[in-house]
Order: C-alpha cells, then sequence, then structure tokens
C-alpha cells in the first residue's frame, strides 16, 4: 500500500511513454480495436524503421497516439479535460524529448508481446497495484490535472484501462482541469 506521500511523488515521464506504449499496442490488437492503426506491431514498426531509424518506437506512439488522442476527445471532449493521450503541454513537451527507452529494457519487452492482448494486458497490470477499479464503458472521470502529475495517477489509469482491455469494453478515463476547486 503506498502512502500519501507516494501517491503525490512526482510523475516519472518514462511511466507514462511506457504506459500510452501498451495502452496503443493493446487499442491496435483488440477486437474490435479501439482505433484504426498499424503501428504498433511488426508491420507498423518494420515501415517506421525506414523513415525514423533511431527514434523508431518514438514515431509508432506519435502516429498511434494521434488516432487514439482523437479517439478519446471524441469521448470526453477536449475543453476542461485530459487524457493519456492528450497531457498538460509541458509533460508532453518532456515526453517528445526523452530517449526511447531509459532503461532499455521495456521496448523488447513491449515488442515481443504485440500483437497478443493477453501478453500486453500482463505488462498494463505490473504498472499498477492490482486493485480492481471501475471501468464503465465510455467516458470516465478518474481525477483532476492535480492527479495526473502523479505517478498514482498514471497507477490509476493503468488499472481503468486493464479492467476495460479486460472486458473489452472501450472506456476512455479523463482528468479534469480544475482551478479554485472548479472546473474549467
Amino acid at each position: 500500500m503506498m502512502t500519501k506521500n507516494e501517491m503525490r511523488k512526482p510523475l516519472q515521464p518514462f511511466l507514462v511513454l511506457r504506459l500510452r506504449a501498451v495502452v496503443l499496442s493493446l487499442g491496435e490488437s483488440v477486437s474490435p480495436a479501439w482505433w484504426r492503426t498499424e503501428f504498433m506491431n511488426e508491420t507498423g514498426l518494420s515501415y517506421l524503421k525506414r523513415l525514423y531509424p533511431r527514434t523508431t518506437f518514438h514515431a509508432a506512439i506519435h502516429a498511434a497516439g494521434k488516432a487514439a488522442g482523437d479517439a478519446h476527445d471524441s469521448a470526453v471532449g477536449r475543453v476542461g479535460v485530459y487524457h493519456l493521450f492528450r497531457l498538460p503541454e509541458a509533460l508532453e513537451t518532456e515526453l517528445h524529448r526523452m530517449p526511447p527507452d531509459p532503461a532499455e529494457d521495456f521496448f523488447p519487452t513491449l515488442r515481443t508481446a504485440m500483437g497478443q492482448p493477453e501478453e500486453l494486458l500482463k505488462l498494463l497490470a505490473s504498472m499498477y497495484d492490482g486493485k480492481k477499479t471501475d471501468a464503465s464503458p465510455g467516458a470516465r472521470k478518474i481525477g483532476t490535472d492535480k492527479d495526473i502529475m502523479t505517478t498514482a495517477g498514471v497507477r490509476k489509469t493503468a488499472a481503468v484501462y486493464h479492467t476495460a482491455f479486460t472486458r473489452n469494453e472501450p472506456c476512455f478515463p479523463y482528468f479534469t482541469t480544475e482551478i479554485d476547486g472548479s472546473r474549467v
């Protein structure tokens, strides 16, 4: 169990990048697909490697993330909300500046799991504490913009996606922007 200090611990951006990659891979590989892209599989990566040899995974995440972002925006809207594929600008900027894999072990593991929803679900399960969470189909508010900037917020997002993919019911978790306690 995490303490309150751990829950508000500043976010490590590579966790967001990893969560995006797994969710994007799952969104493409479930049937029916949550978005219609083919970048997070061997064929897509081979294609992108010719164009972006040093940043293939970043290119795949960016391209598939655009489609996933559009699907999320359609479900939750664009005004006053953030989601995994449209985060506060400072975090997005940091994500784009990151090296492909700081630990150099995650992306090879992900690549092996691509196209295999069961294996991808195991990767996703490792990103949260294993507690079941509500993941009603459709848009699902799970916190505020302050929450998404924490490790606990990313873990909660992973839990919602895990439940949704396990049920094969598209769910779009989002965070609201709040100023002085009221939604903007």
